[in-house]
């Protein structure tokens, strides 16, 4: 971390930048922004920083309890990543570029002040004599005309085709730092005993058509629930299809279980939710989106709801549980833009897991994605989206997925 010299003239010229900031239309739309780079900087200037943490800063500046849970409420972070963002615009403007610099590194809340870099001129090339400079222009052109043709072959043969799918993750691609895959973890129980689990075999599926007794039942004292170990198979393999697409356009990623991320992980990154109602991720966010997932377990019937059209039911799944004996499955996509730090996020997610790989084909598939786009406005590459896929199943595989509906705003 740089360090902060305080004089008299540095202190100043620091406050006069940090008013023409806050004044300026990348700050003064942000009440948020504005309190907590004024809060910082003159705390800063003060030489009080040993304070200037998280959990302090939640209570000093926006009023939280003392005992607020940053991860679940994580309005510091998302805050100062909203202020170094805007920082970056500001100074980006060729007009600012002479000014004081303010910044704020990424995983502190301590600023540093910076003075703007005095250029050096180029020194100034001895004169040509006239025999020379005569046949520069020639030459110079001929230079150009070659490099240009050159150039213009180069991008033609050498510039990536834009499809509709890659204009769909172009925000993911585009944005700094790789991508945080949250995958959904569903509860699986088991038996606490090593011994147990190898007496009991699984009971074959055909043991009622056969006459074959039933298992007898299990104490619950002798089952242990695993919250946080496993992903279902399918989910598994749409994470593959996604990765894959990612890793061939170079973006990276890690991935975690729904279980170990947080609020603040989300925030702090572009993501991508795989899984529906394994994933308490999607179930949150999707939540607050027009499509959305939801169940009516009195009739064992999962479906994705439309909230603008509340008792609508087309879109449904009944009976799955516990054989998957279905021939239809429903899917979400959906590409929604944080609202304060502008990180986009994208869900893959299905009724069932059948859903789930329909959701990663048709966000890995070219020709999947291209039937969406007549259904599209003219000016949806930088807008949120959902669409509702409809996913065949067939012999216990997902089909070619089909747009059932669309919304953008």
């Amino acid at each position: 971390m740089g360090s902060v010299t305080h004089s008299f003239s540095l202190d100043t010229e620091t406050r006069v930048q940090l008013e023409r900031l806050l004044s300026s239309h990348q700050f003064r739309t942000s009440k948020r922004c504005h309190a907590l780079l004024r809060h910082l900087t003159e705390r800063a200037l003060a030489g009080d920083i040993a304070g200037l943490k998280e959990r302090s800063l939640g209570v000093e500046v926006f009023g939280r309890p003392a005992d607020y849970d940053s991860n679940q409420d994580p309005v510091v972070r998302a805050t100062a990543a909203e202020i170094r963002k805007r920082l970056a615009q500001y100074y980006q403007e060729p007009e600012h570029s002479g000014e004081l610099r303010i910044t704020l590194v990424s995983g502190s809340y301590v600023p540093e002040f910076h003075q703007a870099e005095i250029l050096t001129p180029p020194p100034v090339a001895p004169p040509i004599p006239v025999a020379r400079r005569r046949r520069w222009p020639m030459l110079a052109a001929v230079l150009a005309v070659t490099a240009g043709a050159i150039l213009l072959t180069l991008w033609f043969s050498l510039r990536p085709v834009r499809t509709p799918l890659e204009q769909f993750w172009a925000p993911v691609l585009q944005a700094k730092g790789d991508v945080l895959i949250c995958m959904g973890q569903p509860v699986v129980y088991n038996l606490r005993s090593i011994r147990d689990q190898d007496r009991i075999q699984a009971p074959d599926v055909n043991s009622a058509k056969t006459g074959a007794p039933a298992p007898k039942a299990i104490p619950l004292k002798d089952l242990v629930i695993l919250r946080d170990r496993y992903v279902t198979l399918n989910d598994a393999i749409s994470l593959v299809k996604l990765t894959t697409f990612l890793d061939r356009h170079g973006k990276s990623f890690h991935v975690r279980g729904d279980a170990f991320t947080s609020s603040a992980d989300l925030s702090e990154r572009p993501a991508l939710l795989i899984g529906a109602f394994d994933n308490q991720w999607t179930r949150r966010l999707a939540g607050q989106l027009r499509f959305t997932f939801a169940q009516d377990p009195s009739h064992e019937v999962s479906f994705v709801q439309d909230r603008q059209q509340p008792d609508r039911r087309d879109w449904k799944v009944a009976g799955a549980w516990p054989s998957w004996d279905i021939d239809t499955d429903y899917a979400i996509v959906s590409r929604v833009f944080d609202v304060n730090t502008d990180h986009p996020v994208v869900i893959a997610a299905g009724i069932t897991h059948f859903g789930t790989v329909g959701a990663g084909d048709f966000l890995t598939d070219p020709q999947h994605f291209s039937e969406l786009v007549p259904l599209l406005p003219a000016n949806w590459r930088g807008r949120n989206l959902q669409v509702v896929l409809k996913v065949p199943v067939v012999h216990g595989a997902a089909g070619h997925p089909r747009v059932a509906a669309v919304h953008v705003w």
